[in-house]
């Protein structure tokens, strides 16, 4: 297994924290044969397409100390790497399937890490109940910008960042968003771009909470579904 792709990163990975990660791929790969929590198990192929995917994002923003909301986060990506790298960072990992959330506790215990919760809830259920509590709301692969954005922007604080972790389609995501994200309380502020020979294309946006979100958002998730925003 080689670690070189994160030489390109500006956080220096270090020896306790690549033990951790090896502990995760291991258990990753392990719980995966029981049930699918990835279609990636090559070791090569996790701590690339995985581990390095998470952390991209991080080159142009500082992660340290701040209260992270993780929505769909799956097995646990980016959250659990996030938390591994920025052990100060406190975060929630908002997951709707039961075996994803016991398997995220398992790694949790294992790894002994600490202010990192598992929830399992629906992303807009859990954002409601949350609101402006979030300096930073973070999501990869879950969903497409105009369902995605609705149903965790209530729990952003102002100021606050929503990440969305995104491919080479985002470009047609955000045409589909048609402007609506400032409906609300959004801004697009920034957007990274990587052409990777492994990973292929990566699209990272950045939303800034410019205003409070309505309490007509989030609409029910079959209401959102109908009709995202742009639509």
């Amino acid at each position: 297994m080689e670690w070189y792709k994160f030489k390109d990163l500006k956080v220096e990975l270090k020896d306790n924290q690549k033990e951790k990660l090896i502990i995760f791929k291991n258990l990753l790969q392990q719980e995966n044969e029981k049930y699918n929590l990835t279609s990636i198990t090559d070791d090569q192929e996790i701590i690339d397409k995985h581990f390095y995917d998470s952390l991209i994002f991080s080159n142009v923003f500082n992660l340290d100390n701040l209260e992270i909301m993780d929505i769909g986060t799956g097995a646990g990506f980016p959250g659990i790497v996030l938390k591994i790298i920025f052990p100060n960072s406190r975060i929630y990992l908002v997951e709707s399937n039961g075996k994803k959330i016991n398997f995220m506790n398992k790694v949790i215990q294992e790894l002994n890490l600490k202010n990192i919760w598992t929830v399992n809830k629906r992303a807009e259920e859990f954002s409601v109940l949350n609101k402006e509590k979030f300096d930073l709301i973070i999501s990869r692969a879950m969903a497409p910008l105009n369902i995605l954005l609705e149903v965790g922007v209530q729990a952003l604080k102002i100021n606050g960042y929503f990440i969305c972790l995104k491919g080479k389609n985002a470009e047609f995501e955000i045409n589909d968003l048609n402007n609506c994200e400032n409906k609300i309380g959004l801004k697009l502020e920034k957007i990274q771009e990587i052409d990777d020979l492994v990973l292929g294309k990566r699209i990272n946006l950045f939303y800034i909470k410019i205003a409070s979100t309505s309490n007509f958002y989030p609409r029910l998730y079959c209401q959102i579904k109908k009709r995202p925003l742009g639509k």
